[in-house]
């Protein structure tokens, strides 16, 4: 229903915060269907918080992590799991862009 709304108001920079929380998994499929369907036909930036990395992963170009309420870097959602995991630990992104390098 308030993805619907939100939908209707047509808003220009759509933020949407855990989407998905506290729904069953057929719910939380058409949810993020939704999400990326509504960025790829209206060219929208849609701005997606969320504590499922799995699920930004599925639908997001690019995922910036916050830690310690702070951006530790900004990875495109085909990165290693491990580049991931660095930054939700605090590691510092090694280049202008806030990407880390991983060896």
């Amino acid at each position: 229903m308030c993805l619907a709304r939100a939908c209707a108001l047509d808003p220009k920079l759509p933020f949407v915060s855990e989407s998905t929380s506290g729904i069953d998994i057929g719910a939380k499929k058409l949810v993020l269907d939704m999400i990326y369907q509504r960025n790829r036909q209206h060219g929208t930036t849609i701005v997606v918080t969320s504590s499922e990395l799995e699920e930004m992963r599925a639908i997001c170009d690019r995922i910036a992590i916050v830690h310690e309420g702070k951006i530790a870097g900004i990875l495109p959602a085909s990165s290693d799991s491990s580049e991931f995991g660095l930054l939700l630990m605090g590691a510092k992104a090694s280049n202008e862009e806030g990407v880390i390098s991983v060896g």
